[in-house]
């Protein structure tokens, strides 16, 4: 058989790349299930940045499928194989953040690289070359997490030296079942039919590294009665800030986790908001570092975490995050713009700006999803609505307002 007879075909060239889709999808809950978690920021930040690349990946394979012939709903992704779904299962028991950055860098990603280039090999050109522009494109950017990562996990193993046999048998274990299953391909197996649940326990409030003291009673917590108006204010409403930045990371990445089924467009609005949001907390850190300032420098208070992360309702979390304490920021943010401006601090005002801009649309994604999804149900809409007062009412903590959020239509 010559290499030209080898060339992927249009049907085989949609399967496999329903299967990439799939794994990409997976990999984005992976990373938003796990964020809330982990305790070191550098990776939740990343995290925060990933799960928005890989979905956008999802997405642009998505596009794809349907010009390959490949309409039908089941070509939206494709589990290869019941075993590569139970490897995915025991990936997600994976508890610490070494455990879990090696199987999602080492096997999961390395994997997916490895399958891309081996489709690059046969594709067929220029008859195929849109999907040759998406894969080289998947690639690279893989490829760069992939760096990113191995420098993390050789920190962390440098940190605990006692880890690394324990590591080295997880990957190892990981990849064959890898191979056994046939990986991506899974050449000569059915696709699969299992599926497992990404279960979530109660939440208290997220992991944050020993840098960061927390307050549990909202009632001791005045960092928001601080002003812009002086550094010392500053440090304390920008560091506020930071750690609202990191929560809502997290927010974004349990909903992307915990919902699968949610509209496809309604899922990337919440990846684009993790990236918006990592970016936020590495331009604000970097701010506060300008001014003096340092992480965990004050106390932080996750109040509104329990009652918003354990709602079952979706739209509920939505109406609470982003219709109310997403607006309620954009209110604290253009105040600070002003005496920013005031002061002369033009960097700071340069920085709030920028962050005043995406949470003007975070709130936009809020009040478009409530409204779209609950337009055929009104008892659903009216106790999504009442939620955020409801809350509000009862308990009210230091420096936070409450408005109505959404105008009657």
């Amino acid at each position: 058989m010559t290499q030209m007879d080898e060339r992927i075909r249009v049907k085989k060239g949609a399967d496999l790349l329903a299967k990439y889709r799939y794994l990409e999808i997976q990999i984005v809950e992976l990373m938003g299930g796990w964020v809330e978690s982990i305790p070191e920021a550098d990776v939740k930040i990343s995290f925060g940045r990933q799960m928005y690349q890989d979905i956008v990946h999802a997405d642009v394979i998505g596009r794809r499928l349907p010009e390959l012939k490949a309409r039908q709903a089941r070509y939206h992704s494709i589990a290869p194989s019941d075993d590569f779904v139970k490897l995915l299962e025991k990936i997600w028991h994976a508890e610490s953040t070494l455990h879990r950055l090696v199987a999602l860098y080492r096997v999961l990603k390395s994997g997916l690289v490895e399958a891309l280039t081996g489709h690059l090999s046969l594709i067929a050109l220029p008859e195929d070359e849109p999907s040759e522009r998406i894969l080289r494109s998947i690639i690279e950017a893989e490829r760069d997490d992939i760096t990113w990562a191995e420098g993390v996990i050789s920190k962390l193993i440098e940190e605990a030296p006692e880890q690394k046999d324990e590591v080295n048998r997880w990957q190892n274990e990981l990849q064959k079942a890898w191979d056994d299953c046939g990986g991506l391909i899974a050449k000569g197996k059915d696709p699969g039919t299992y599926s497992f649940k990404k279960e979530f326990g109660y939440s208290k409030h997220p992991a944050r590294d020993e840098r960061w003291t927390i307050i549990d009673n909202a009632e001791e917590y005045s960092e928001k009665n601080w002003t812009f108006e002086t550094n010392e204010g500053k440090l304390h409403l920008l560091h506020d800030l930071l750690n609202s930045e990191f929560i809502t990371v997290e927010r974004t990445g349990r909903i992307l986790a915990e919902f699968p089924d949610l509209p496809w467009a309604m899922r990337i609005d919440m990846a684009r908001q993790s990236w918006d949001e990592a970016r936020h907390a590495e331009i604000i850190q970097r701010r506060l570092e300008e001014l003096g300032g340092s992480v965990g420098m004050y106390p932080v208070n996750f109040w509104g975490w329990e009652m918003d992360v354990n709602r079952p309702d979706p739209l509920e979390r939505l109406a609470l995050s982003n219709m109310t304490f997403e607006r309620e920021s954009s209110k604290h943010v253009r105040d600070w713009i002003a005496k920013a401006k005031n002061s002369g601090d033009t960097e700071s005002v340069r920085v709030l700006e920028y962050i005043l801009a995406d949470e003007v649309t975070h709130v936009q994604y809020g009040l478009h999803w409530v409204d779209e999804l609950t337009k055929h149900d009104p008892e659903r809409r009216k106790r999504v609505l009442a939620y955020p007062k409801m809350l509000l009412d009862e308990e009210h903590p230091v420096g936070v307002r409450f408005e109505e959020t959404i105008k009657k239509k």
